[in-house]
C-alpha cells in the first residue's frame, strides 16, 4: 500500500515538474544511491535508498527522485529515527537532483564510449536547495542504456539543508560523541530508452 501511494506521489511530482515525457528512464533494479556517515571520529557506515525515479529528457534535462522513506541503514531503529528526526519524511517526502546534459553530445555517444560532463545540480532536500558542482561520467552500453555515475565523490554539507538539528537528535539518542556533518554521496544510475 505505501509503495502504491509513494508510486502516485512520485508520478503527481514528475507531472508537476514537466517531465513526464522522458526520452529515457531510471532502471531501479539496476542503479543505486548510497551515502557513508562517521560516527566517534572513526567508524564509518555505508547506507543508500532502496527507491528511486528518474528522466532524462529530450531536452537533456536529467531528474532524480529519491524517496527518503526507503533509507536503509540496516539497523530498524535507526531507520526510523533517519526517518522521522533526520528526513522529516513526513513533510519532506521525496528529495529532488535536477542538471542538465549536452544532448547532442549525449547523442552522438557511441556503444561502448563514454562521456564527462561537468554540471551544476541542483538538490533540493529537506525544503532548501544548494547547487552542487560535479562532473559526471556517462557510460553508453548499449544503443538503449546509458549509466550515469559522478567522476569523483560528491560531498553533502548537512547543515546548509538545515538538516544538523535531526543530526544533533540522532547523535542524542545513540549517545555517541560525534557523527560527521560531512556526508559522501555516490550513486549508479542505469537509464533505458523509453519507446
Amino acid at each position: 500500500m505505501a509503495i502504491k501511494i509513494l508510486s502516485s506521489i512520485i508520478g503527481i511530482y514528475l507531472l508537476t515538474i514537466g517531465v513526464a515525457t522522458a526520452d529515457w528512464t531510471l532502471d531501479m533494479e539496476n542503479s543505486s544511491l548510497s551515502y557513508g556517515s562517521i560516527k566517534k571520529n572513526t567508524i564509518g557506515e555505508s547506507n543508500h535508498f532502496q527507491n528511486l525515479d528518474g528522466q532524462i529528457t529530450d531536452k537533456g534535462e536529467i531528474t532524480l527522485l529519491i524517496d527518503l522513506g526507503s533509507v536503509e541503514t540496516w539497523v530498524d531503529i535507526r531507520n526510523a529515527r533517519m526517518k522521522e528526526f533526520f528526513f522529516q519524511t513526513g513533510e519532506f517526502p521525496v528529495a529532488r537532483l535536477q542538471g542538465q546534459v549536452d544532448m547532442d553530445k549525449f547523442n552522438e555517444l557511441k556503444v561502448g564510449g563514454q562521456l564527462s560532463a561537468d554540471l551544476a545540480l541542483d538538490f533540493d532536500l529537506h525544503g532548501q536547495e544548494q547547487t552542487i558542482e560535479a562532473e559526471l561520467v556517462i557510460l553508453r552500453l548499449t544503443a538503449d542504456t546509458v549509466v550515469v555515475i559522478p567522476n569523483d565523490i560528491i560531498f553533502l554539507d548537512v547543515e546548509k539543508f538545515d538538516l544538523l538539528p535531526g543530526l544533533k537528535k540522532l547523535q542524542e539518542l545513540a549517545k555517541l560523541s560525534s557523527i560527521s556533518s560531512t556526508v559522501p554521496i555516490t550513486f549508479h544510475l542505469t537509464f533505458n530508452r523509453v519507446f
